[in-house]
Order: structure tokens, then C-alpha cells, then sequence
């Protein structure tokens, strides 16, 4: 499963994030494997999704979250 899937309010640990151009920018943002991450709000007509890692909210597009790729439970 990756973050674009996840419900509001259920916790998931980052178990990797998909190589693209984004990778730096995403860890430099503190999207790092291990790290918990949870939704906060999604936009509705597939907009912007804004996450909560460490304490941090974060907003990304669709396209962004879906490279979070999430461990299993």
C-alpha cells in the first residue's frame, strides 16, 4: 500500500519511497523509511493530501504520496 491509500486517523510506519526526482526532496522533507505517518485532510477532486510525520504536516499531491510506499500490518 502507499501513502495516496491511507485512511484519516490510521498510523502506518514508511517501509520505502519509490526512485524518482522527488526522492531528495522528499527525505530532505522528512519522508524517511521507519518514520510514522498518518493522514490528516484530503482534498476533495483528487487534490492535495496533508500528512502528519513527526509531529509535521506535510501536503503533497496525489501523485507524491502514492510514491510513500507503507509496511504492511
Amino acid at each position: 500500500m502507499t501513502a495516496a491509500g491511507l485512511k484519516n486517523n490510521l498510523v502506518h510506519e514508511i517501509s520505502s519511497i519509490s526512485n524518482s526526482d522527488l526522492l531528495v526532496r522528499m527525505m530532505e522533507m522528512g519522508v524517511l523509511p521507519g518514520k510514522k505517518i498518518s493522514l490528516l485532510k484530503k482534498a476533495p477532486f483528487n487534490g492535495p493530501m496533508a500528512f502528519i510525520i513527526d509531529g509535521n504536516i506535510l501536503a503533497l499531491r496525489v501523485e507524491e504520496a502514492d510514491l510513500i510506499h507503507l509496511k504492511a500490518e
